[in-house]
C-alpha cells in the first residue's frame, strides 16, 4: 500500500470498493440501465485490479484480466487492460496513468510477455509503452449483398444460457497471429448479458456447439451488430454468412468486423455502388479501416523467442527505452525492462539483457522506445517504416532485413 499526495493506491477491495466501482461506471456512461449495471461485480471477481481513493472512496479503477496472444506460431501468455475507469473528480492527475502501469508490473511478476488494451483515442496509453495496434475492417452492410451460394440449414436459438458453449466455440477457431483469447466463462457471459437485445443463432453437432453469431438488434430493420462469431473451419464461416444473408428479408444493415480469416470485401455484390446508393443515413453502406486496439511488450525475450528464421541468423544491438521505467522508478514491483539486448533471430532466436559496460560494439545496434519494439515484434508495420513515423533508429540493412524476416498483419480476432 502506498499514499501519494493524499491518494491512497491499493488492490480492489470488492465488498468496500464496489458502491465507488458502480458510481464510476454511471458517471462514464457505461452503466446504461440496471441491467448492465448487475454484471458490474461480476466483471470484477476475474482478475486483477488497482484502485485510487481519496478518504477511503475509490475514484479510479484499472482492471487486468489474463489472456492469450499469439505471436507467429507461439501463445504467449497476455495480460489485457480490460477497463480503465476514472470519476469526475479524478481526472487530470494521472491516476490512471499510475494505476496501469502498477497492473503492468503485476502482470509482468506474473510472466506475462505481452499487454493489450482497446483504447478509447490515441495518445493516452503511449505514456505507458503501448503502440497502436495493426488497422482492422468494420464493414456496415446489407446482408442481401453478401455474395454466398449455399443455403443455411435452419439453427438453433441462442441465449445466455449457452454462454459456455459460445465461448468454447470461440476458442477453437483457427489460430492466427496476433489472435487474442480470452477463456474467462464468468466474464463472457456478463459481457453477453449486458445488452438487453442480444440474441444468438448457430449449430449444434451433438451436444457440441461447432459455429455461431451473437448480434445486438436495434428496431425492425436493424441496423444490427454482429458482436461475435465462433467456428471452426471455412465451411462453418461460410455457413455463418449465408445465415447472416437470411435474415435480409428484414434486416437492412449489418455492421460487423470483417472475420479476420477472410477478405470479406471478395464476398459481397458490389459493394462500391452498395456504399454509392446507401452512404448516408440510418441503414448506411460503408467500409473502414482503423486500429481500435493497443500493444506492448512485458518480457522482450519470451517475444523475441517466438520469431523462427531460417535463413542467415540476423545479430544486433537492441537499445529500448520504457516510460514506465520512469513512472515506476523505486518501486519494487517493477524492475526496469528498459536497456541493451543482444538479439540473435534465427531458428533459435533470442534477447539477452547486458549489464551497462557488456555491450557488444562489433555489433549494429537499433534504438526504439518499447512502443515501436512492440508494433515491431508483433509486425504491425515494417522496420523501414516504423524509421519513419516512430523512431525506430538503425542502419538500414539491419531494417530491411527485419522487414523480411517478422510475420506482418496481426488480428486480435477478439473484443476486449
Amino acid at each position: 500500500m502506498a499514499k501519494r499526495s493524499g491518494v491512497e493506491i491499493r488492490d480492489l477491495d470488492a465488498v468496500r470498493d464496489m458502491p465507488a466501482i458502480r458510481r464510476i461506471w454511471r458517471e462514464i456512461g457505461w452503466a446504461s440501465d440496471k441491467r448492465a449495471e448487475k454484471q458490474i461485480p461480476v466483471f470484477y471477481k476475474a482478475g486483477s485490479c488497482s484502485v485510487a481513493a481519496f478518504d477511503d472512496e475509490a475514484e479510479c479503477a484499472v482492471h487486468a484480466i489474463p489472456g492469450q496472444m499469439q505471436l507467429d506460431k507461439t501463445l504467449l501468455p497476455l495480460c489485457v487492460i480490460a477497463a480503465v475507469t476514472t470519476s469526475r473528480i479524478g481526472r487530470g492527475i494521472s491516476l490512471a496513468q499510475r494505476l496501469t502501469a502498477r497492473e503492468l508490473a503485476k502482470a509482468r511478476q506474473r510472466g506475462d510477455a505481452v499487454a493489450v488494451l482497446g483504447m478509447f483515442d490515441q495518445g493516452f496509453y503511449n505514456k505507458v509503452g503501448f503502440g497502436t495496434g495493426a488497422y482492422v475492417n468494420e464493414f456496415a452492410l446489407d446482408p442481401a449483398s453478401l455474395d454466398v451460394a449455399i443455403k443455411p440449414r435452419t439453427p438453433s436459438r441462442l441465449t445466455t444460457d449457452n454462454s459456455d458453449q459460445m465461448l468454447a466455440s470461440l476458442l477453437a477457431r483457427p489460430p492466427l497471429h496476433g489472435g487474442v483469447t480470452i477463456n474467462i466463462p464468468s466474464l463472457y457471459k456478463a459481457e453477453l448479458s449486458m445488452p438487453s437485445d442480444g440474441f444468438g443463432l448457430g449449430y449444434f453437432q451433438g451436444e457440441t456447439l461447432t459455429h455461431f453469431i451473437w448480434m445486438v438488434g436495434d428496431a425492425e430493420h436493424g441496423p444490427y451488430k454482429l458482436r461475435w462469431m465462433g467456428y471452426r473451419d471455412g465451411a462453418e464461416l461460410l455457413e455463418l454468412l449465408a445465415l447472416l444473408k437470411s435474415l435480409a428479408d428484414q434486416v437492412y444493415s449489418v455492421r460487423l468486423i470483417e472475420p479476420p480469416h477472410i477478405q470479406l470485401q471478395s464476398l459481397l455484390k458490389r459493394p462500391f455502388r452498395q456504399q454509392a446508393i446507401a452512404g448516408k443515413g440510418k441503414f448506411y453502406a460503408d467500409q473502414n479501416a482503423y486500429a481500435w486496439y493497443q500493444l506492448r511488450v512485458l518480457d522482450v525475450s519470451q517475444c523475441v523467442a517466438c520469431i523462427h528464421h531460417r535463413g542467415p541468423a540476423l545479430r544486433f544491438q537492441l537499445a529500448v527505452s520504457d516510460p514506465v521505467d520512469e513512472i515506476l522508478a523505486g518501486d519494487d514491483l517493477w524492475s526496469p525492462l528498459g536497456g541493451t539486448y543482444v538479439v540473435e533471430l534465427s531458428e533459435n532466436s533470442s534477447a539477452r539483457l547486458v549489464e551497462e559496460g557488456d555491450e557488444c560494439p562489433d555489433l549494429p545496434t537499433v534504438c526504439c522506445m518499447v512502443n515501436t519494439l512492440s508494433r515491431l515484434l508483433f509486425g504491425v508495420s515494417p522496420a523501414t517504416s516504423l524509421a519513419i513515423t516512430d523512431g525506430l533508429e538503425g542502419p538500414g540493412p539491419v531494417l530491411q532485413a527485419l522487414d523480411t524476416i517478422i510475420r506482418a498483419n496481426p488480428n486480435p480476432g477478439w473484443d476486449f
